[in-house]
């Protein structure tokens, strides 16, 4: 009987545990702004538009607070343009592209009406960088520049979720940019917006 009733116990509290955890699925938007510090001094890049996806892991602590883990893909990067003059005059337009693997961790503080804050970490993992280059005269060249970044980045996130109905949800943050990810520019970093769309299983 000890036995028994030890098994129920223990079948409860998988239970318990198990509801209290949730996972989910989301996709959205991405703009990304991609700073560039040279010896020649700061290059301005064009944000970039872009998408991602990927799953998420929700456990809920209590009433008020949770702690999110995700798994995102996402491509980042900007476009530089410039003007070049010499004998004749050329535009320049070089399109910079991430592919990244991110892992954000955090924490979440729920507010009233469906709403709740969050704020945490991102951990990135830049898994491709290639260049799109051309010009006027006709040029274009695309370049494999990999292993000139730096793999691992972290970012700090805030964020706000809303919380809809059938378990559907929408959310918004921003990623700043701190980690330097070139391994030959003096400072090279990449902040971005997030916003998208999500279920709740």
């Amino acid at each position: 009987m000890k036995k028994q009733i030890l098994l129920l116990f223990m079948l409860l509290g998988i239970g318990i545990t198990a509801q209290q955890t949730h996972f989910g699925i989301k996709a959205g938007y991405s703009l990304s702004n991609l700073s560039v510090k040279s010896t020649v001094g700061k290059l301005s890049y064009d944000p970039k538009s872009s998408f991602y996806i990927g799953a998420l892991a929700e456990h809920t602590l209590n009433d008020k607070f949770s702690l999110q883990a995700e798994l995102l893909y996402s491509t980042l990067g900007g476009t530089f343009k410039a003007t070049s003059t010499g004998t004749s005059t050329v535009e320049v337009e070089d399109k910079t592209t991430f592919g990244t693997l991110q892992i954000p961790l955090l924490g979440k503080y729920k507010l009233a009406n469906n709403f709740a804050l969050a704020a945490g970490v991102n951990l990135g993992a830049i898994i491709s960088a290639k260049s799109n280059y051309k010009d006027s005269s006709g040029v274009e060249k695309e370049t494999d520049f990999k292993e000139n970044v730096n793999t691992f980045n972290i970012a700090p996130l805030i964020g706000l979720e809303y919380n809809l109905e059938n378990k559907m949800f929408v959310d918004a943050r921003y990623n700043f940019g701190i980690s330097n990810i070139s391994k030959i520019a003096s400072k090279e970093t990449i902040s971005f917006l997030q916003v998208g769309i999500g279920y709740k299983f």
